[in-house]
């Protein structure tokens, strides 16, 4: 029997996830379609913003396609990026911590199913698939933020963003035969408030790794990772991120290779 999904199309006419699973891209994230049943199919359009709780319920939001941007504001500080979520990552509303201003913004047209977070328990209760699916969610997202914590805190400012551009080339990367090509999923000021840097310094470390042949840049926004292993190698992170988001089919992550 077919889904029935309500459908809001938010996005612009003629936009198209820049994002999503292709079959050259990295495998999806099994969602169960069951919760697909429950859910409010949002349409995106880079730049907007979505209310993480509507009328108060506790509300879970799951990536189907682009990147979702968590910004927080603490009270007396200035709004952060706190975390990127990519296809298949679940987001709800308790995530958020008390007393602090949050906002999932669209990085890129995509697509994002919102759902009443007590249908979720509901199904959870009785789908051992739902159940499972939340687990693995959960420690995934705790798993990538405790590596983004730990990069804010003990890594330099190259290695930050080599790590970036590492898990982007994961989670987001299509191989081709020239090498692992993705989209920078947000704005130099945006992706450079994420890694704890300036923006110019952000720019100055990008143009360094461009000379350096790590990458080139195959459009404007479009990176194109020719030798992943030597990226990789930048990364102390690297290896933990290969084996919590495994590589698209293609991709050699072996500096031997």
């Amino acid at each position: 029997m077919a889904l029935s999904l309500k459908i809001e199309d938010t996005a612009q006419a003629g936009s198209r996830a820049v994002y999503g699973v292709t079959k050259h891209g990295p495998a999806p994230i099994d969602v169960p379609a069951a919760l697909g049943s429950h859910a409010t199919v949002l349409r995106t359009r880079r730049g907007q913003a979505l209310a993480l709780a509507q009328q108060g319920d506790e509300t879970a939001f799951i990536v189907r396609s682009g990147v979702l941007m968590l910004h927080i504001t603490l009270p007396d500080s200035a709004r952060q990026v706190a975390a990127l979520n990519f296809p298949g990552d679940l987001i709800r509303t308790g995530f958020a911590p008390p007393c602090a201003k949050a906002t999932l913004v669209a990085a890129a047209a995509g697509e994002v199913w919102r759902l009443r977070f007590g249908a979720v328990e509901t199904l959870a209760a009785s789908d051992l698939g739902v159940m499972r699916y939340l687990d693995e969610a959960v420690a995934r997202r705790i798993a990538h933020q405790t590596i983004h914590a730990a990069t804010l805190g003990r890594l330099d400012s190259e290695q930050k963003v080599a790590t970036l551009l590492v898990e982007l080339a994961l989670r987001t990367g299509r191989c081709l035969p020239q090498g692992v090509v993705f989209d920078l999923p947000a704005s130099r000021k945006d992706i450079a408030d994420y890694l704890g840097l300036n923006p110019d310094t952000l720019s100055r470390i990008m143009s360094r790794f461009r000379s350096a042949s790590l990458f080139s840049h195959a459009e404007r926004n479009r990176i194109l990772v020719r030798d992943f292993a030597a990226l990789a190698a930048r990364s102390p992170a690297a290896s933990s991120l290969m084996a919590l988001d495994g590589a698209p089919p293609g991709l050699s992550t072996d500096a031997s290779a």
